[in-house]
């Protein structure tokens, strides 16, 4: 595993969610989905990162496993089980993405089964429904 850093993590998982095939739109601030205007709330994302622990290192480096959440809005355009069921489809295939791209892509960075999991959030009187994607990226960085 090759000397890694969260943010340079976080930069690639940001380029995922913006290209293809996801085309998602980067939100307009990093710590929720408030300052975005809500003509442009479809298939916005960001991702909040959280510091976790130390796993193990020597020689001026260590391995760690950190948090990563990827939130992603959807708008319900009058189909909530529609909106739903696609929210369900990009937390799979987030998932994918990332996990190819850590092990495959040039990433250097692995995300073990423990610690994956999404839930799907709905604010009374919003229209759309979040999708929250929690995963956890094991990589080794320098010191």
């Amino acid at each position: 595993m090759a000397t890694q850093f969260l943010d340079v993590i976080r930069a690639r998982v940001n380029s995922l969610c913006a290209s293809a095939p996801f085309d998602f739109t980067l939100a307009a601030t990093p710590f929720d989905f408030k300052n975005q205007p809500t003509g442009q709330i479809d298939q916005v994302f960001r991702i909040e990162i959280e510091p976790g622990k130390v796993i193990g290192g020597f020689n001026y480096s260590e391995t760690r496993q950190d948090a990563l959440r990827i939130w992603v809005a959807r708008k319900y355009a009058a189909d909530p089980e529609g909106t739903y069921q696609q929210l369900v489809t990009d937390a799979t295939s987030l998932t994918a993405a990332v996990v190819r791209d850590g092990a495959t892509g040039g990433g250097d960075y692995d995300v073990p089964d423990q610690g994956r999991g999404c839930s799907f959030l709905h604010d009374k009187g919003a229209e759309y429904a979040l999708l929250r994607l929690s995963l956890v990226v094991d990589y080794e960085t320098s010191l």
